[in-house]
């Protein structure tokens, strides 16, 4: 699988290119560098399709704007649950959640409009009809997400499981025992799910049991 890693924007996210099929890309959580994002479609000769978030934390979607202005037709998803940070009002709604942990500083240069989801995501969801599978992983967000993919054994993490650690939960819509029952959930898959996270290093369920 021929992947893209960047780590991206003012607070390191990891932003994951993926190839969906032949001429089709997925990038996860495009925190930033979209030249590098462009460049990657490039040697691939594919299109972006999907452009996906993990949640809706603004860390997390910084190049959705620019991403959805040069590529149209690529659709943008989120889970229901963190739908309002995308669309009409999600500006103030980012605002206001980054002012609440005191590091507004770190994203104002970067807000600007959000486009709307193109389509909401709930559990089960198949992507692209593909096998990556949709986990609904609450506790850092309401509407956070994992993209796991039986077949290859890869697991996209968002801010649910880290290597060594997990999403805080003390932000605005964090939810602890959500969390729990969450990381128990990822547990649960065979231990050497390769686990792609949403910041740091990758890592594995086994490693993280």
């Amino acid at each position: 699988m021929n992947m893209f890693h960047a780590v991206t924007g003012p607070i390191a996210v990891n932003t994951w290119g993926i190839p969906l099929d032949s001429g089709r890309v997925m990038i996860v959580d495009p925190g930033g560098d979209v030249d590098r994002i462009i460049a990657y479609l490039g040697e691939l000769n594919s299109q972006l399709a999907v452009i996906m978030c993990t949640h809706g934390h603004l860390d997390h979607l910084l190049a959705v704007p620019e991403l959805a202005r040069r590529f149209p037709e690529a659709e943008i998803l989120i889970h229901s649950l963190d739908a309002a940070y995308l669309g009409p009002g999600a500006r103030e709604r980012h605002r206001s959640f980054f002012h609440a942990l005191g590091a507004f500083n770190l994203v104002e240069p970067y807000l600007e409009e959000m486009p709307p989801a193109t389509a909401l995501l709930a559990e089960g969801d198949r992507i692209a009809d593909t096998p990556w599978t949709v986990l609904h992983t609450p506790g850092h967000s309401p509407g956070s997400i994992c993209l796991y993919n039986a077949e290859t054994g890869v697991l996209v993490s968002g801010d649910t499981l880290f290597k060594s650690g997990f999403g805080r939960t003390d932000a605005p819509g964090g939810n602890w025992e959500h969390l729990e029952k969450s990381l128990a959930r990822l547990r649960g898959l065979p231990g050497e799910t390769l686990v792609l996270p949403g910041h740091g290093e990758i890592t594995t369920i086994g490693n993280e049991s």
